[in-house]
C-alpha cells in the first residue's frame, strides 16, 4: 500500500530511486531489505508495545456492544500515536546500515535519514501507517480471541461456524455446569451453581466453594465466556461473583462499591462505579431466571393433572 500510494503520490521520486538503485533487481533488493526488512521490525516494536500496554493499564474488559469495542480501541489510540518514538531511532539506523553498506557517509545520512528521526515530517510521515497497522494487529487478535473462545463454549459435537450462527440468530448457549478442581487427593469435579466465587491470587486461580475452597486451572477470562453471564458477574479482573449468593453492595471509597457475600464475610469485592449498570441488569435477569427456575420446579414436583 505504501509503495502502491508513492508511485502514484510522488512518481519523480521512486524514479530517481529506481535511478539510483542501477535498475528494476537493485530496487527490488533495496525495497525488501532496506526498507520492508527494518520496518518489520517496527512491527515487531510496536506488537511488544501494545502488549505492556495491555497489562500496565489492565485493559482486560470487552464485551460484544459497538460501544464496548470502541472504547477497547479506543484506548490503544495513544500508544499508536507516540510509538514513533519508541521505533524510528532502531528502524532508521537498521535501513541506514543495510541501504548504504559499505560506504556509510555522513553527508548521505545527514541529507536521506536525519530528516525523520524526530522530526514533524517523520511523525506525519509515519504514524498513519502505524495506525493503520496496529488496528489490523488488534482486530486481528480480537477476532483470533473471539473464535477461540467461541470454540471453547460450543458443544463438543458443534463447529465454530454452527456456535457462531447460533450466536447470530440468537439461540440458547449451553453454559458450563462442572469444572475441574485440585484437592490434595488429585482432582474434583465441582458444580459451578455450588461456587460462590472465583477469584485469581498471585498468578493462581481459586473457586469458593460449598465444600471449600480449590484450586482450578481455567483463567476468570476462560471461565467468563463459559458460565452463565446472568449468574456470575465480574465486578473486577480479580473475581466472578455467584449472584445467587449476593445479597447487597455499599459505596466504598473513590467511586468504588464492595459487593457483600453472607457465605465470604471476609472477602472485600471491589466493584467500580463503571461496573454498576452492568450489576443491576445482571441483577434483574438472575432474579427473573430464578423465578423461572421455581416455577419450572415447582410445576414438575406438582405432576400431571389427574384425569376426570
Amino acid at each position: 500500500m505504501y509503495e502502491l500510494l508513492s508511485w502514484v503520490l510522488n512518481p519523480d521520486e521512486q524514479s530517481m530511486k529506481l535511478n539510483y538503485a542501477n535498475g528494476l533487481a537493485g530496487y527490488m533488493v533495496n525495497w525488501v531489505f532496506g526498507f520492508y526488512l527494518p520496518e518489520f521490525v517496527s512491527l515487531y516494536i510496536v506488537v511488544i508495545l501494545m502488549e505492556n500496554f495491555h497489562k500496565l493499564f489492565e485493559i482486560n474488559d470487552l464485551t460484544l456492544s459497538p460501544k464496548s469495542i470502541l472504547l477497547y480501541e479506543l484506548k490503544f489510540l495513544p500508544l499508536f500515536l507516540t510509538a514513533y518514538f519508541f521505533f524510528i531511532p532502531v528502524t532508521l539506523h537498521l535501513r541506514f546500515l543495510i541501504r548504504e553498506y559499505p560506504k556509510f557517509g555522513a553527508e548521505r545520512y545527514e541529507s536521506a535519514y536525519l530528516k525523520v528521526l524526530y522530526t514533524p515530517a517523520g511523525y506525519i510521515g509515519y504514524t498513519p501507517f502505524i495506525i493503520i497497522l496496529g488496528y489490523l494487529l488488534l482486530n486481528t487478535s480480537l477476532i483470533v480471541d473471539f473464535l477461540q473462545n467461541l470454540k471453547k463454549a460450543a458443544k463438543p459435537e458443534e463447529t465454530v461456524l454452527g456456535a457462531l450462527t447460533s450466536l447470530a440468530v440468537g439461540a440458547p448457549r449451553t453454559y458450563t455446569q462442572v469444572i475441574a478442581a485440585k484437592t490434595n487427593a488429585g482432582e474434583t469435579l465441582l458444580n459451578v451453581e455450588d461456587c460462590y466465587l472465583f477469584e485469581t491470587e498471585e498468578g493462581e486461580y481459586f473457586a469458593e466453594h460449598t465444600k471449600g475452597r480449590y484450586k482450578i486451572s481455567k483463567s476468570l477470562a476462560e471461565l467468563e465466556n463459559e458460565l452463565d453471564p446472568d449468574r456470575f458477574f465480574r465486578g473486577n479482573r480479580h473475581y466472578l461473583l455467584n449472584l445467587d449468593y449476593f445479597d447487597s453492595y455499599s459505596y466504598w471509597e473513590k467511586g468504588k462499591y464492595v459487593l457483600h457475600c453472607p457465605k465470604l464475610p471476609e472477602k472485600d469485592l471491589i466493584m467500580p462505579r463503571a461496573r454498576m449498570a452492568t450489576l443491576k441488569q445482571s441483577l434483574e435477569n438472575n432474579l427473573a431466571n430464578s423465578a423461572a427456575r421455581a416455577a419450572l420446579t415447582a410445576g414438575s414436583l406438582a405432576g400431571p393433572p389427574e384425569s376426570s
